[in-house]
């Protein structure tokens, strides 16, 4: 498994924090850590993304799951990524899944 999912992967969820002064404010707090691959998309599938005003700048391949909401943001390597949408369940067989990730936080 580690073969095929080199990555440690760290999913961190958004939750309502009080800011001190009566109201909230958005924080994210660690959800989970598991073994993902992060990929690399081609200069051709970036220059697309881009010019959809959907910047792509990683793949990540996880084992099927289906608690992992585009809500939440993920941390590899240093990096803080955003999911650029829902996670797809490869082939529909339930087992591997892939998101689209976009770095908002160079590490």
């Amino acid at each position: 498994m580690y073969d095929e999912f080199p990555h440690a992967v760290r999913f961190q969820s958004v939750q309502r924090v009080p800011d001190g002064g009566g109201g909230f404010t958005n924080t994210f707090v660690p959800y989970t850590t598991i073994y993902g691959f992060l990929d690399t998309p081609t200069s051709n599938e970036r220059y697309q993304a881009h010019q959809l005003s959907n910047p792509l700048d990683r793949y990540l391949y996880y084992p099927y799951r289906n608690d992992i909401t585009s809500a939440m943001r993920v941390v590899c390597e240093g990096e803080v990524y955003e999911l650029g949408g829902k996670p797809e369940d490869q082939g529909g067989q339930h087992e591997i899944m892939r998101v689209a990730l976009k770095l908002v936080q160079n590490g």
